[in-house]
């Protein structure tokens, strides 16, 4: 964190926003994952086409990862046929930012503040991991 700010206290529901801005970011359609018992669920395209392939947990402002949580989740996507991924958000100090992750960062917050998403997929070989093709318009899983 910068020595020129002062600490700030974030809350889970800013770590969940600041997610979502960052998957917003890279182009994909951001969801509430309530039904599916994660933060957030990613579409490669309109939910009524395709079927979501990623599930995201946000590690609280704390830190801890409880290793049943993630254990739980990844049982769960692998019944829904989906990739999980932690998201850990990090406050980046203006200085240290690199000109290669300059698109990744995500300015949130009154005052703002600088942040980045660090993403750890787990998947399994129910659920294959994919990257979303951003040239075509519809995701991997198209509903029939």
């Amino acid at each position: 964190m910068s020595g020129s700010k002062s600490p700030i206290n974030i809350t889970n529901a800013d770590h969940i926003s600041i997610t979502r801005t960052h998957f917003a970011n890279k182009g994909y359609r951001v969801h509430s994952g309530l039904q599916f018992g994660c933060e957030l669920v990613l579409y490669a395209d309109e939910p009524g086409r395709v079927h979501s392939d990623f599930c995201v947990h946000v590690v609280p402002p704390d830190g801890n990862l409880d290793f049943r949580m993630i254990q739980t989740l990844t049982r769960l996507v692998v019944s829904t046929g989906k990739t999980l991924i932690v998201a850990h958000v990090k406050e980046v100090a203006e200085e240290i930012v690199e000109d290669k992750i300059e698109d990744m960062v995500v300015t949130y917050g009154e005052p703002p503040r600088r942040y980045v998403v660090e993403e750890l997929a787990i998947a399994t070989e129910h659920a294959p991991f994919r990257h979303k093709n951003v040239m075509k318009g519809v995701g991997m899983q198209i509903k029939h």
